[in-house]
C-alpha cells in the first residue's frame, strides 16, 4: 500500500489544517483500496502500524482497528476516520463532498422502461444545490426532461455537481419565455400541472395523471411566476402536517416525481 509521505518533523512543521489535510488524502487512498478489494492481511497490518504512527506524532490515541477483517467493516471505519479529519477543519459537506457510494450486499434492481412522457418545468430557480438535486430525482423516476424557464442547468458545474452524473441522462430545454413554451406545450397534448399552495390546488394523491404532464415548481421564495401560472391546466399541493405550509422545492420534486411514476406504472 502506499506509505505516508512525510516524516514526523515534516508533519509537524505543518499547520493543524494542513496536517488533517494530508492525512485525509492518504486514508482517502486506502479506503479506495478497500472499495476495489486490493487489500490483505499484510496490508492491514501495516496500514495499523503507520496510521499508529501518526496519531503518535499528533498526540492522538491509538487507532483500533476492526476485529475481523471482513472489508465491509473496514470501508465504514475508514470512512468515519476520514469524517473525522474532514470535520475538524469546520468545514460544512453536502453530499456531494462525501465518498464515493459503494455497493455491498445491495439488493439487485432491474431497470423498468416506464411507457410515460412526463417533465419538469422550473420556473427561476436560483439554488445550484436544488436544480441539482432536481436532475437526480428526474433521471430515478423516468421523467424525460427538464425545461428551464430563467433557471441555470447542467451547463453550470455547481449543478452538475450535485447532480452528481445523473444530468447526462436527463436532457434539458432552455425556455427564453416559459410560459410561451408551456402553452406551446399544449397544443402537443401536455397536461400542464402546477405545484404551488394556493385556493383550490388539490392534494398531489388526488388528481388523475396522464402519460404527457408537465409539471411546473416555482422559485424557492415566490413561487411560480403570474405569467406562468396561467398556463396551468391544474395546480396542486402536497398536505403538510407540522407547522409549516411547504417543503424545500428539491424534497418537493421528489414527493410528486415518484408518486406520478408509480400511477403511470400502475396503469
Amino acid at each position: 500500500m502506499d506509505t505516508f509521505g512525510f516524516t514526523k518533523k515534516k508533519l509537524l512543521s505543518l499547520c493543524h489544517e494542513t496536517q488533517n489535510k494530508h492525512i485525509i488524502i492518504w486514508l482517502s487512498k486506502f479506503y479506495q483500496k478497500l472499495t476495489t478489494n486490493r487489500v490483505n492481511q499484510a496490508s492491514l497490518e501495516l496500514f495499523t502500524h503507520q496510521y499508529n504512527e501518526i496519531l503518535n506524532w499528533t498526540g492522538m490515541n491509538p487507532f483500533i482497528q476492526p476485529e475481523s477483517n471482513n472489508t465491509r467493516l473496514w470501508i465504514e471505519t475508514i470512512s468515519d476516520q476520514i469524517h473525522f479529519y474532514r470535520s475538524a477543519t469546520g468545514n460544512t459537506f453536502r453530499d456531494y463532498d462525501l465518498l464515493e457510494k459503494i455497493q455491498t450486499n445491495d439488493l439487485s434492481f432491474s431497470c423498468h422502461q416506464i411507457d410515460f412522457h412526463c417533465h419538469v418545468a422550473l420556473d427561476g430557480l436560483r439554488s445550484l444545490f436544488n436544480v441539482g438535486s432536481i436532475f437526480r430525482t428526474c433521471e430515478a423516476a423516468g421523467f424525460k426532461s427538464i425545461i428551464l424557464g430563467n433557471t441555470l442547468g447542467k451547463e453550470h458545474p455547481g449543478v452538475r455537481k450535485t447532480a452528481m452524473g445523473a444530468h447526462k441522462w436527463v436532457e434539458q430545454e432552455k425556455a427564453a419565455d416559459l410560459a410561451q413554451t408551456l402553452l406551446e406545450k399544449k397544443e402537443k397534448g401536455f397536461q400542464i400541472i402546477g405545484v404551488e399552495t394556493i385556493e383550490g390546488a388539490r392534494p398531489f394523491y388526488d388528481i388523475s395523471w396522464k402519460k404527457k404532464t408537465i409539471v411546473v415548481f416555482g422559485n424557492e421564495e415566490y413561487g411560480i411566476s403570474s405569467h406562468v401560472m396561467e398556463t396551468c391546466d391544474k395546480f396542486i399541493h402536497i398536505p403538510m402536517f407540522g407547522k409549516k405550509n411547504s417543503i424545500n422545492v428539491a424534497n418537493a420534486v421528489s414527493v410528486i416525481c415518484f408518486h406520478i411514476a408509480r400511477s403511470l406504472c400502475d396503469k
